[in-house]
């Protein structure tokens, strides 16, 4: 059954008619539009070392009607004085009262405010939020303000229309200490001193932005200026581009600001529009929530993603290539053009994911960007699975289910399926797609069915591709296809059977269908032919037009561009697999995917699965060669009592991949490639973690060791290992040196600002198999002032990862669970997981529903990742079942 969302057309029809909300009806999605914004005059007061802020907001709007009623947005706010100004100057008084946990906040008019165009003033206080809205870090003893309004914060920080479709230009100003600097989304206008060490900064009109892409920074921050991007075919002035950092850190940034105006060049020519604003600053946040915020004019990050230079670690400098081109995509797709409602957050978030890849492919080829979009659709296909899964075009009724847009499905699968039909429409065809709609509807609101109708009209057959692409995004699931080939016709023709992939256990019906833009690839002879078409329902035959002989192989996604799962029949495997040094990178990768979701939906045993993994790990492509890995780990935790045969089948699953470890070495060569470092830290820290190699361990052992100084009187070397490799090192070595090792690695968190560093010793300390030592690391979390609450969940996720850690982890997050949500909102949704880890019983399932059911109700994400970790234990339970008794057995050498 599908949930009912009127069109914004037939909403506003509703509104503008009838007033779709009566007057004492809290509207819990969508505003009415009773009274629509047109500007809104900003001015905040803000001094970084008080723990509460004041301002004013004055918000010119248009009154579709005569109303005492007017519906805002406002949460934690104390209201000091509101009054809507009529036209004429008269002023109406207003009583504000918060409506709904959501932050819906009531202002009734003390008599009818008449139609037409009226001020609403608001004069307000409000304290700084945890990681969200305004908020306040003091990473090294200074305190500076930041802000993250996505998705909710904005109503915690000034009352406003806080929702996407409420898009007007702002004027912002900053009243803060003199000696302070302030940034915000526009060029700075004017400064003013006001005395008593207090000073007004104004700053230039913004573009309409909605509220939640409305960002600020106060604070004694470094300015680093950044080379400007220069003009070009589609800008005749340079941009203005600054790198904004914690005191003394701003030198830091050289290698991203060095690296940003590429992207911003890049992407400019990808949409054949010039960059949307006046100026770029990237701000460097000590702590934030997220990876970084695509706030017009003034994106935030993560500190260590703008930190990176050529040393870096590999994860850590692509980290900043693929952050930043995300974010800056963003300033096109979700700022210039802006979602109506959450349901679309696909738009921003999707877009941006398969643009950054592409766009980082295009300028770091070596990266292999393609791979990673790939990587992350088959990813997303772990929750796709899930009965409770969300769809990537997700109704949102409710604002709890805000923050559960923001996840796998949204960013990958969505990802993944704009690949696809780039794959099937055309590279160019896709592309001025994608320019019509932006140039349509800039500075405004889209749709997904904008989006959608923009690129199937480049195409040969708009009808089936628009079909298509909305089968996708409106519908949960995995397309399975079960395929044959029939040659005994004329003309050889695959024979499908389409239905939702399941793995074993599963409540959903596999009773679905899509239009898949199905690419095949085959052996004819000896010539290779592609071919391309959707398909539909649920059988159908396609038939290879090309062929003049029985194709000796089929590979049924070609280059793996289809979001979708294939099973053969056994000859059609068999021949597959003797071909496999014939696939291209990533066929060879959805060839290994199609036998490990085999292996999950239980069409597969797991002496089968085991036997595959030696040809996978003989692959070129890192994430191939590493294919099937966590399978092991299950194995070994669930299905082995017997603490012999579980020594003996570590041993055997490590000699699969001790070839390739072996072939890499565990030092850096030079002039290697970055996927070889890449794979090397994949193996180290599996061998060291999963398989508890004592080869590999007493090498990261040593390795740690120096690190920490422990044999040289405590002196932190913190480049004594590489470092790909530092934080496997630091790891090892708490697990193995015990308290001395555990106290040095405290020691030098304390000392250090480096948020790289510093995740890394956290880990470390979490990850201690010592219950006095675990008790030690989980304290650090309440110590004042010592944690960003970024660094929650690394102290304390290790521990999860150690059945005899967890009983203990559980009673602590059971004990601490209100003061934990938080610190960690909006991500207190994770505590659930964390409690979670390792249950896979039914009995399990039903007590974490039971324990969690009231407390994830009104947090944001929370019933929904509560609902997906009770089914996830359910279906261990089920695959355990399943599999008890049955062989493990590797193949034989």
């Amino acid at each position: 059954m599908r949930l009912f969302r009127p069109t914004l057309l037939a909403s506003a029809l509703l509104f503008a008619t009838g007033l779709a909300h009566a007057a004492d009806a809290v509207p819990k999605g969508p505003l009415p539009r009773t009274v629509v914004p047109s500007l809104v005059k900003l001015e905040l007061k803000l001094d970084p070392k008080q723990e509460r802020f004041s301002g004013t907001t004055r918000i010119e709007a248009k009154v579709a009607e005569a109303t005492d009623t007017i519906w805002m947005h406002g949460r934690d706010l104390k209201i000091a004085k509101a009054e809507a100004v009529l036209a004429d100057g008269k002023r109406i008084a207003l009583t504000g009262q918060e409506a709904d946990v959501s932050g819906v906040l009531k202002f009734t008019a003390a008599e009818k405010i008449p139609a037409g165009n009226a001020t609403i003033e608001i004069a307000f206080e409000a304290p700084f939020g945890e990681l969200q809205g305004a908020y306040r870090v003091k990473p090294d003893g200074r305190d500076y303000v930041v802000t993250q309004m996505e998705p909710l914060g904005a109503r915690g920080t000034f009352p406003g229309f806080d929702e996407p479709s409420f898009k007007q230009p702002w004027d912002i100003t900053l009243i803060v200490p003199e000696g302070e600097g302030a940034f915000a989304n526009s060029a700075e206008a004017k400064t003013e001193s006001l005395g008593d060490g207090w000073k007004k900064v104004t700053f230039d009109r913004t573009e309409a932005l909605p509220s939640y892409l409305i960002a600020f920074a106060v604070g004694p921050w470094d300015v680093q200026p950044g080379p400007d991007i220069a003009p070009n075919q589609w800008r005749d002035t340079p941009i203005k581009l600054r790198g904004i950092a914690a005191k003394d850190q701003g030198k830091k940034m050289t290698y991203s600001l060095a690296n940003t105006p590429a992207i911003v060049t890049a992407l400019e020519d990808y949409f054949g529009i010039p960059y949307p604003f006046d100026k770029l600053d990237n701000v460097a946040a000590p702590d934030f929530w997220a990876g970084a915020m695509e706030n017009a004019g003034l994106i935030v990050y993560r500190d260590s993603l703008m930190f990176p230079d050529e040393k870096s670690a590999v994860g850590q400098r692509q980290g900043f290539w693929g952050v930043s081109a995300h974010e800056l995509a963003h300033q096109w797709f979700g700022d210039l053009v802006t979602m109506e409602w959450w349901d679309d957050l696909w738009l921003n978030e999707a877009f941006a994911t398969w643009m950054g890849n592409k766009i980082t492919g295009q300028l770091q080829p070596q990266f292999h960007t393609d791979r990673g979009i790939l990587e992350g659709g088959l990813g997303a296909m772990g929750a796709d699975s899930l009965a409770s899964t969300r769809r990537i075009h997700e109704p949102i009724n409710d604002f709890t289910q805000i923050q559960s847009a923001f996840d796998g499905i949204t960013y990958q699968k969505g990802g993944a399926v704009l690949a696809m039909f780039e794959n099937y429409v055309g590279e160019e065809q896709f592309r001025d797609g994608v320019r019509n709609y932006l140039k349509k509807h800039a500075r405004g609101n889209a749709t997904s069915a904008d989006l959608i109708a923009a690129v199937a009209a480049q195409s040969k057959e708009p009808q089936a591709v628009d079909a298509a692409f909305k089968s996708y995004i409106d519908q949960p699931g995995v397309p399975f296809l079960k395929i044959d080939l029939d040659c005994s016709g004329k003309t050889p023709a695959l024979v499908l059977q389409q239905q939702r992939y399941l793995p074993i256990g599963s409540t959903a019906s596999a009773n679905q269908t899509w239009g898949i833009p199905l690419a095949v690839r085959y052996a004819d002879g000896d010539q290779i032919r592609e071919q391309k078409g959707i398909i539909s329902g649920k059988q159908a035959r396609f038939e290879l037009t090309e062929a003049q002989s029985c194709p000796a192989w089929v590979m049924p996604n070609a280059h793996g561009a289809g979001y979708y799962r294939f099973a053969l029949t056994p000859a059609l495997q068999q021949s597959l697999s003797d071909a496999f040094a014939k696939l291209d990178e990533r066929e060879q990768r959805v060839y290994a995917d199609s036998v490990t979701s085999a292996y999950s939906a239980g069409a597969v045993t797991p002496s089968q699965l085991l036997a595959a993994l030696p040809q996978f790990a003989g692959a070129e492509v890192r994430q191939t060669a590493t294919a099937g890995m966590n399978n092991i780990g299950w194995m070994e935790e669930y299905l082995i009592d017997d603490e012999a045969q579980r020594a003996e089948f570590l041993a055997s699953a490590a000699e699969i991949y001790r070839p390739r470890l072996q072939q890499l070495g565990y030092t850096l060569k030079d002039g290697e490639s970055d996927d070889d470092r890449l794979l090397r830290t994949s193996l180290i820290g599996y061998f060291a973690g999963t398989l508890k190699d004592n080869a590999v361990r007493d090498e990261m052992n040593k390795a740690g060791r120096a690190v920490l100084g422990l044999d040289a009187g405590g002196k932190l070397n913190a480049d004594a290992v590489s470092k790909d490799l530092r934080g496997i090192a630091l790891s090892v070595a708490v697990e193995e040196g015990g308290k001395a090792a555990f106290d040095a690695a405290e020691k030098h968190f304390r000392g250090s600002q480096d948020a790289v560093l510093r995740s890394q010793l956290l880990g470390a300390l979490g990850g201690t198999n010592d219950a006095k030592l675990a008790e030690r690391a989980r304290a650090l979390v309440f110590e004042k002032d010592l944690l960003r609450r970024n660094e929650i969940f690394p102290v304390v996720f290790g521990q999860a990862d150690e059945p005899a850690m967890r009983p203990a982890l559980r009673q602590w997050v059971d004990t601490h669970f209100s003061d934990l949500e938080a610190k960690l909102a909006p991500a207190g949704a994770g505590l659930v997981n964390l409690y979670a880890a390792g249950m896979c019983s039914n009995e399990e399932a039903a007590t974490l529903e039971s324990k969690f059911a009231e407390r994830m109700k009104n947090i944001e994400g929370g019933p929904l990742e509560l609902k997906q970790s009770v089914e996830g234990i359910r279906l261990c339970a089920a695959a355990k079942d399943a599999r008890k008794g049955q062989p493990l057995q590797f193949a034989r050498k």
